[in-house]
């Protein structure tokens, strides 16, 4: 199998991130997940894990968990999702992703053990992913959440710790109408016994994660209770702040990516390996492991900023809460200055509530579409923000955006892009000029193969 012949061969999968024309959860089956990973030996069974579930966070608080872990010298796995350029990304240990042949590898090994033709490309790149960091002899693996947390192709694990960053309306479709809900949702991660820091939540998420925490007898962290974010100091190079927690004080530590919600994550990810160590999975950790782990931080595409002449941000925010701290966010960094949107969703998601929160905000409205399956048609996104009273223009790609939006800069503006990661994804590519980061291959933007979709 070459490299090419493995990214075909997970592409052979029905790939529900390509769609969202399935119904959950009939979709899902951690059993299928779990007979698969027992024909691979229970690779996910052989390192300790970090469990995150969350609607917003959750990625960059693994990242900042893993970070830690890596400087108080484990070797560290790390599965996120989605990627901006590469599958590799997804798979990191120590913070660098997966080699072609490793991957190759990798998926050679699990296309030996006849997955069932059910399976999701999901579900068979978790389980790429817990044989990967078997193979490789990781010390501990932080997993997050792909989607929701009860159903997830994740949940199969027995973490030591889990986390729940901040829940907020997404995916309503699948996980339900409501924050009790969608909560109910994220909190199937919760185990019996595992301690579960929660990040700060909306009164209704909060009372739902209790009451599961209570029922399956987990030790539950509350984080607004436990750890203080001392004299925050927000700047364009990101955030200095001290953080007190039951352990200790961690003074002046260095926050790298940008806005204020982020101190939040961190002190997510400060908790989480605390209680990590306190499980016996690894040795303490020192003040210098967090403070070094935290600030060596790189998370492409996160309210990421490309300096230049306009300066633009770039930001996955898809739902109406995101879109609230990204605009709060510019806010603080760039006060007083014009803003000139781009902005394109998944077909998804919550358009007309994004678009309320952006419309009055915005210099300039400019929408486009990622050339992915779930890309939002042009026509749904006007619809948004006609009903928001916003004007807006239209750009066919990411590409003709960011020239569109260029052409007709004033002295002060500033561009951001936002609405998915797929946008953000493809707008870091042109500013960048780079064949796609960490790997070679383009963003996943076909369909469903004919033998899927006939699956």
């Amino acid at each position: 199998m070459t490299y090419a012949e493995a990214l075909q061969y997970l592409d052979s999968f029905l790939n529900y991130e390509q769609t969202v024309q399935y119904h959950y959860p009939e979709a899902f089956s951690l059993d299928r997940v779990r007979a698969l990973l027992s024909r691979l030996g229970d690779p996910q069974n052989r390192y300790p894990t970090l469990h995150v579930a969350g609607t917003k966070g959750k990625g960059s608080t693994c990242v900042f968990a893993a970070s830690i872990l890596q400087a108080a010298g484990l070797r560290t796995g790390l599965y996120t999702s989605p990627h901006l350029f590469s599958i590799r990304e997804r798979f990191q240990i120590n913070g660098v992703p997966i080699s072609e042949p490793e991957m190759t590898g990798v998926v050679d090994a699990l296309r030996r053990v006849s997955p069932e033709k059910e399976l999701t490309y999901f579900e068979v790149t978790t389980a790429c992913a817990f044989l990967h960091f078997a193979r490789s002899g990781v010390d501990a693996a932080v997993i997050e959440v792909g989607l929701g947390g009860r159903l997830d192709a994740t949940n199969v694990l027995n973490p030591a710790v889990t986390a729940i960053t901040p829940v907020s309306l997404d995916h309503m479709d699948k996980l339900g109408n409501t924050l009790a809900q969608i909560a109910g949702e994220k909190a199937g991660i919760v185990k019996s016994g595992i301690p579960v820091v929660v990040s700060p939540q909306p009164p209704e998420a909060v009372e739902t994660i209790e009451r599961t925490a209570q029922k399956q007898g987990a030790p539950l962290h509350r984080l607004e209770r436990e750890v203080s974010v001392r004299e925050p100091k927000i700047s364009l190079q990101g955030s200095t702040a001290s953080f007190q927690t039951p352990v200790r004080l961690y003074r002046q530590v260095q926050v790298p990516l940008l806005g204020r919600h982020q101190l939040i994550n961190a002190a997510a990810a400060i908790r989480l390996t605390e209680l990590f160590a306190e499980r016996g999975a690894v040795p303490a950790l020192s003040e210098e492991s967090v403070t070094q782990g935290i600030a060596r931080v790189r998370w492409p595409g996160r309210c990421q900023l490309v300096e230049g002449t306009p300066p633009v941000i770039l930001d996955g925010a898809q739902n109406a809460e995101s879109a609230r701290v990204l605009k709060e966010t510019v806010r603080e960094l760039f006060p007083g200055r014009p803003v000139i949107l781009i902005v394109g969703t998944s077909a998804d998601k919550d358009l007309e509530g994004m678009a309320g929160v952006w419309g009055a905000w915005a210099k300039r409205v400019i929408l486009t579409r990622a050339a992915h399956p779930r890309a939002a048609s042009l026509d749904s996104l006007e619809k948004a923000f006609a009903a928001a009273a916003v004007s807006v223009e239209r750009s066919e790609s990411v590409d003709e955006a960011l020239q569109k939006a260029k052409e007709k800069t004033a002295p002060g503006d500033l561009i951001a892009v936002s609405g998915s990661l797929f946008v953000a994804g493809e707008a870091l590519k042109r500013l960048s000029s780079v064949d796609g980061g960490p790997g070679r291959e383009q963003p996943r933007s076909r369909p469903p193969t004919e033998e899927a979709k006939r699956r």
